[in-house]
């Protein structure tokens, strides 16, 4: 099954099929998530420490499963909430790892602006730093995330039955979504870890 959910997933992301053709099948969508989550760590793994970095996978998979649930809840299509689920979350772990290179390439300009106040002060007043990221991977970043957001504002049309604006902006508003549930889980583990 999971086979034909990683092919789903591929087509979706390059704008081919629709989020109804993923298995119905709640133990995939654990799979999805648990998967999610995994790439989620192993992306953030060189910026952060480990608990930090389980914080930022488990709230980026509990804002999908929150967001995805009240817009499908919101158009009365709950039904379908398994299999957008699945194809959310196993497309977001494939853009993941189409990120990673980037962000390790550009692990050491951000680690050492996370240990040097005066690497930050640098880049602030536009002085050039010691180390500088590569271009390729600023790049490839910024090409993977849009094409990340077009992909997942498809799978919100299709799935909840939106049209092209309300897609995209409820995307968009996902983000904030997500966002908040990953600092709340990051605050969270700052306490306990503190």
């Amino acid at each position: 099954m999971f086979p034909q959910a990683l092919r789903i997933a591929v087509a979706l992301a390059l704008f081919r099929g629709d989020p109804a053709d993923m298995p119905y099948s709640l133990p995939l969508t654990r799979l999805c998530a648990a998967l999610a989550a995994v790439c989620s760590v192993v992306l953030m793994a060189p910026f952060a420490p480990l608990p930090l970095a389980v914080a930022t996978g488990a709230g980026g998979v509990a804002g999908v499963v929150f967001f995805t649930r009240q817009l499908l809840r919101g158009r009365k299509l709950e039904s379908r909430l398994l299999q957008t689920l699945a194809a959310q979350l196993l497309m977001g772990s494939l853009f993941a790892l189409a990120i990673w290179p980037a962000f390790a390439a550009m692990a050491p300009v951000m680690q050492a602006l996370m240990k040097d106040g005066d690497a930050l002060a640098k880049l602030q007043s536009g002085q050039p730093l010691d180390i500088e990221p590569p271009v390729w991977a600023a790049l490839w970043s910024d090409i993977v995330f849009i094409w990340s957001l077009a992909a997942a504002a498809r799978v919100n049309r299709l799935a909840a039955a939106l049209n092209q604006p309300a897609s995209w902006l409820l995307t968009l508003l996902s983000l904030f979504v997500l966002t908040g549930f990953v600092l709340m889980a990051q605050i969270i583990v700052a306490i306990l870890f503190r």
